[in-house]
This record gives C-alpha cells, sequence and structure tokens, in this order.
C-alpha cells in the first residue's frame, strides 16, 4: 500500500506535466548514475537532494531536462537534512541518513508518493546504520552500503513488502580497524564487469582517516568477497589505496575505477587525491597524488580520459571547480571560468554531458548547469532549499 507525502511546494504545473507524459510508461531496464543510455525515446529527469542552510531540513526537486529552460518542482518529502538520492529506470530512491535510517523509492510518475518506505536497521542494530548508496545491479537486486554498520545489505528494490526488502548480507567486519569507531564506514560502491567495489575508509575512534583504506571487491552474481591478493599486510582480500578517506568511485571506460580521496578533514588534508584502480588487476596508481596538491579533493567527475573536473577544497565556502586531463594529472589542472570561492556541495554528470554543479550561496542557490565543449553556463536551475546532491533517472517518452 502507498503511503502519500505533500510537498511543500508541489509547483502543480510541473506535476501535472510529468506524470501526463510518465503514466502510460513501463519501467526501463537501463541503470543511472553514469549508466543511464541516451536514446531517442528516452526522457531524463533531474532529481536534486536539498538541505536547509541551517541544517534543520531537507527535500527532494525534480527537473526535466529536455526544456528550453529547465526548472525546479519545489520541494517533495520533507525531512532531515542528512539525505542522498539514487536513481534506477523511472524510480529514485531517498535516502535518509545518520540517524533517518530509512529509504523511500518514488516513482516519477507520481511524485508526491512512495511507492514504499523501509527501515535501514536489523534487529540487534546498535546506533544509525547511517544508509549511504544503493548500488543496482537490476530492479530487483542491489547493495545498501551502510555506513555505520559493518554489514551491506543485499536488497530486491521490487519488494512489494518490507520482509522481502532485505535479502542478503555482505559482511564487511573483516575490515575494522584495531582503533576503530565500530564501523569500517563504507561510503561508495560502483559494478565493474560483474564486481561490486566497496570503498572503505576505516576511521579511527577519533574519526579521522589515519588507517589505510581498501576497497572490498565481491562477485555479484554468487555475492562472494574476490581475494584480490593485493599482498596488503593486514592480510585482507580487498585492495589497498594510497590516499585516504575515499568519498566517491566510480568506472571511468578507458581508464579504470577513479577513486576520489578526501584526505584529511582539515588542513593540510594529507591523504588527498585521485586514485586509478584496475578491475581486472587491482592494481593501483595515483592520478593526482597528495603530495601533488595541498588542498582537498572534494568530488570528481570524469567526462572522459582526458577532460575531468573536480571541485577543489580550501576551506569552508572557498571551493573552486577546476578542469583538468587526467592524461597530464595536476599539472593541467586550471579554474573554471570565474567558479572559485564558492559553496559548492554536489556535481555530477548529466546524460546528456553536462556538467551539473550545485551551489549553495544562499542568495543565489540553484544548479549550474555548464556546457563541457566550453564550460560556459548554459542554464540555472533555482532550488527551494541549498542542492547537496544531484542524480538523474530515465523514462520513455
Amino acid at each position: 500500500m502507498k503511503t502519500e507525502y505533500y510537498a511543500r511546494s508541489l509547483a502543480l504545473p510541473f506535476v501535472l506535466a510529468l506524470t501526463a507524459t510518465l503514466t502510460a510508461c513501463g519501467g526501463s531496464s537501463s541503470g543511472n548514475d553514469g549508466n543511464l543510455q541516451v536514446g531517442e525515446d528516452t526522457q531524463y529527469v533531474a532529481v536534486i537532494a536539498t538541505a536547509a542552510s541551517d541544517y534543520s531540513s531537507g527535500e527532494v526537486e525534480l527537473a526535466e531536462l529536455d526544456k528550453e529552460d529547465i526548472t525546479a518542482s519545489g520541494g517533495y518529502f520533507s525531512t532531515i537534512s542528512d539525505i542522498t538520492v539514487n536513481a534506477y529506470g523511472e524510480n529514485y530512491y531517498l535516502i535518509e541518513k545518520f540517524n533517518g535510517d530509512s529509504i523511500k523509492k518514488v516513482n516519477v510518475s507520481e511524485p508526491a508518493i512512495a511507492t514504499w518506505e523501509y527501515s535501514t536497521l536489523a534487529a540487534g542494530d546498535e546506533g544509525s546504520s547511517n544508509p549511504y548508496k544503493l548500488v543496482f545491479v537490476n530492479e530487483e537486486k542491489a547493495y545498501l552500503l551502510r555506513y555505520g554498520a559493518s554489514k551491506a545489505w543485499i536488497v530486491n528494490p521490487s519488494a512489494a513488502t518490507e520482509s522481502e526488502f532485505r535479502i542478503g548480507e555482505l559482511d564487511l567486519s573483516a575490515y575494522l580497524p584495531e582503533d576503530t569507531i565500530g564501523a569500517p564506514n563504507m561510503s561508495s560502491g560502483v559494478i565493474a564487469n560483474d564486481k561490486l567495489f566497496i570503498t572503505l575508509q576505516r576511521l579511527d575512534s577519533n574519526y579521522q582517516p589515519t588507517n589505510t583504506a581498501y576497497v572490498a571487491v565481491f562477485d555479484t552474481t554468487t555475492d562472494t568477497e574476490i581475494d584480490t591478493n593485493s599482498g596488503n599486510s593486514e592480510s585482507l582480500k580487498g585492495i589497498p589505496l594510497q590516499g585516504l578517506n575515499p568519498a566517491r568511485i566510480e568506472h571511468v571506460e578507458g581508464l579504470g575505477l577513479t577513486v576520489v580521496n578526501r584526505g584529511a578533514f582539515s588542513s593540510p588534508f594529507t591523504g588527498t587525491g585521485l586514485d586509478i584502480v584496475n578491475p581486472e588487476t587491482y592494481a593501483v596508481s595515483s592520478l593526482i597524488a597528495d603530495e601533488d596538491i595541498t588542498t582537498q579533493i572534494n568530488s570528481a567527475v570524469f567526462v572522459s580520459p582526458t577532460q575531468a573536473y573536480i571541485l577543489n577544497y580550501s576551506g569552508w565556502q572557498n571551493i573552486a571547480l577546476q578542469r583538468f586531463n587526467p592524461s597530464e594529472g595536476v599539472s593541467s589542472l586550471e579554474d573554471v571560468a570565474d567558479l572559485t570561492g564558492g559553496d559548492f556541495r554536489t556535481l555530477n554528470l548529466s546524460p546528456e554531458g553536462t556538467l551539473w554543479l550545485g551551489d549553495a550561496n544562499t542568495n543565489a542557490q540553484g544548479i549550474r548547469i555548464l556546457d563541457t565543449a566550453t564550460d560556459e553556463q548554459v542554464d540555472f536551475v533555482e532550488t527551494q532549499l541549498l542542492p547537496i546532491a544531484v542524480t538523474f533517472l530515465e523514462t520513455e517518452k
């Protein structure tokens, strides 16, 4: 049975147009978050997680991409500020993180209604499971990464009841360091070549990234961990990274697995950088090494093996959008236009190839959309609250 939630601002014209377009559409089998397939019969919708400037609340806004002037819908599902969004096919998943411990599934044809809402806590869990991300195999299988727990969940996103949602577990307790906060801190994940790659921050008891970070690898057919034979000193099956505090992993054709390492939380940001992991040999190399950069890399998006962008963090509300050539490394870093000294909180590449930059400037908050061929801003999507995450879902026209 579906539960209805009313937005603070429904932006009725948008809702009616979106519903009329999508009501007759069937489910899509293709992926998202970098796995969407552009086609003539496909329509895309941006799903934007937003948060209040005082962190008192959060909500979701939607925006259709195939409009001359892209506008956001206004907010849905008012909730806590610590949220993120993932998407697959015509559905998006609102993940309520620390002390929220909940996921809502929403079909874009009914944007004010949750298809279901399930807990991310299991019997016996102590504290918050702090769910971070859903990584999809297909419509009936995904992996739920739980930052505050030692076990990731294998889940069925199409489950009709909560008892059918969790269908298995991946035990990552081997990665708990001796000096630990009680969880290996699974922070991001991606599937490549039928393998799941999960980044593990392994923070110490003071919540600092002093322990070696790892990427654990699982066979998505058998859900068993793969021994990468890395020869690490801790006798773990996973891949030790060169950087610390990994925040994002993605698969880039022609490069491999790219890992954003944020390093220390404050200056001098020890351990920051970009690692490259070969998804077959598991060899690790450094694209931007810690010693080559004095600031913190907050996020990175790869357009191609020769074009990428980073959010370069120097301090609170002092972030620069920079472009570089991965084949040349740190020497090619350059500022994009005048996008420096800002409060930029999210960065992603749309399925149409534009760069979506979340600007949390409270005087002009919203998404800056940039043409990656020219780095010029081509549109701006104003949001009611500050944009903190953006993903894209796909529907049939």
